[in-house]
């Protein structure tokens, strides 16, 4: 009785009021009302949490610099980002993006408040304390994601915002399902205009924290260029892409070469931004990668199933633990067929498998189901013919955790992500230098190497590129 009573006088003061109280504490609604734009200008860093060394981190950093420009009335946002993939201004590259993502606006610091003044759904939750401060909790629903804010008790200034949400678009995030992402705001500080708006916004995804960005200046009411927030046509969901395409940054549909081809009898290779194998044997198809969504994981299989009728999928081999290499496993979960992964990357495919998927139900979640793991940990045969199978890990120092395969009777071997050859260049040497070591210290003889990124070609043309850096 008497905790429930305690319950009942902590949440005795309104949602909305406590709303109301930040909003006021932050310049008022009548001063927010009138912004039309911001501008924000400053730095900020990104981590590599789904492609770096190390599952739980450290992870790889991207030093950045933002010019943010936010059409607050329209609910539009253009992000320029220069990013510097070392500590200096050398190998750096812009890129802007025009986004009008309602869910991603609505939660920014001069929307978010004003969202959950107006949701027909917004109360109060049992108070909380993090950073040794009590906070009040507030909730409400944006669309069918359902978000929390947490208000400094003492101040009533907006702390963090919490939202469970999905990227159905993102070949990163997308086979994650629900994502929980927090939002944390600090040093809020007043501009001339009177408004107090968050000079350091981080970002967590799944309790990682994924970005961080400092402001230095903030602008209210600048006029934009014109044309600055004409936006290209929105991504389509990841599990509707075509065999072959990659995405935002990816193969175009009218790329040349994309596609399907065969390069050996029995072993096509499906060519995009993110490539599969497929490896027909006497007793089923073994499936090398799972890129990019189950939606095109099944497209995949059915490609399969269309070279060769009848024959049934026995096997996907995953070589790495890179997010977007393997978002489209949990098709393969769901149909029951057995996962080959290096023994260290075995909590990736678990993970995964578990991945709560409520906002956009795939195969598994429909019909849930425990992963098949055939973990990898030395060199593994796998079928037998022409076109039998190897699977090895690499056990080098940057690919500590990938896989190659090779096919010993075709003569192809696998690189996994360790080559990256293209017309204009050799990406990633060290990579490619370890991918040579491997070969040779498994005794493999190889003619032909494939890779995520890379279609069919001559061996010699690597080994090639490599001997002219060494001249250098």
């Amino acid at each position: 009785m008497i905790p429930a009573l305690i319950l009942a006088l902590t949440l005795g003061q309104p949602a909305d009021s406590i709303v109301l109280r930040a909003i006021n504490a932050i310049g008022g609604e009548d001063r927010w009302r009138a912004v039309k734009t911001l501008e924000l200008i400053g730095r900020g860093a990104q981590y590599h949490i789904g492609d770096s060394e190390w599952f739980d981190g450290p992870y790889f950093v991207d030093y950045r610099t933002v010019d943010d420009w936010r059409d607050v009335a329209g609910t539009r946002e253009a992000l320029r980002v220069t990013t510097y993939q070392v500590p200096s201004d050398t190998g750096s590259f812009t890129s802007t993006t025009v986004s009008t993502d309602s869910l991603t606006l609505l939660l920014e610091p001069e929307h978010v408040l004003f969202a959950a003044l107006h949701a027909p759904d917004l109360h109060r939750e049992r108070d909380t304390t993090f950073r040794f401060v009590n906070h009040q909790v507030v909730a409400f629903h944006i669309g069918h994601s359902p978000v929390r804010l947490f208000f400094e008790s003492e101040s009533g200034m907006l702390r963090m915002t919490e939202v469970k949400r999905a990227y159905p678009t993102s070949i990163f995030w997308n086979a994650w399902g629900d994502v929980t992402e927090r939002i944390r705001y600090a040093d809020w500080s007043v501009e001339h205009t009177g408004l107090w708006y968050p000079h350091q916004i981080d970002n967590e995804r799944n309790g990682r924290l994924q970005e961080t960005v400092s402001y230095g200046l903030i602008r209210v009411n600048a006029v934009p260029d014109s044309n600055l927030f004409t936006a290209r046509p929105p991504a389509p969901p990841a599990d509707s892409l075509p065999l072959g395409i990659g995405g935002a940054g990816g193969v175009g549909v009218n790329a040349p070469g994309r596609g399907a081809r065969e390069i050996a009898p029995g072993v096509v290779q499906i060519v995009g931004a993110w490539n599969s194998t497929l490896v027909r044997q006497d007793d089923g198809i073994v499936i090398i990668e799972a890129p990019i969504s189950a939606g095109y994981s099944a497209k995949v299989i059915a490609e399969a199933g269309r070279r060769f009728p009848g024959v049934p999928v026995k096997g996907v081999i995953t070589t790495t633990d890179f997010w977007w290499h393997v978002a489209g496993l949990r098709e393969y979960i769901a149909r029951g067929i057995p996962i080959y992964v290096l023994d260290r990357n075995v909590r990736v495919v678990t993970e995964r498998a578990k991945a709560p998927h409520t906002l956009f139900p795939d195969s598994l979640a429909r019909a849930p189901r425990s992963p098949i793991i055939k973990a990898v940990s030395r060199r593994t045969a796998i079928g037998s013919g022409e076109n039998r199978i190897e699977v090895m890990p690499f056990h080098t120092e940057q690919l500590d955790r990938m896989m190659m395969v090779y096919l010993p009777d075709r003569h192809i071997v696998y690189t996994a992500e360790g080559v990256q050859l293209y017309p204009t260049g050799l990406s990633f040497p060290q990579t490619a230098i370890e991918v040579v070591d491997a070969v040779k210290r498994e005794g493999l003889t190889p003619d032909t190497f494939i890779g995520m990124h890379v279609a069919a070609t001559p061996w010699t043309r690597l080994t090639t590129v490599l001997d002219s850096l060494a001249r250098r």
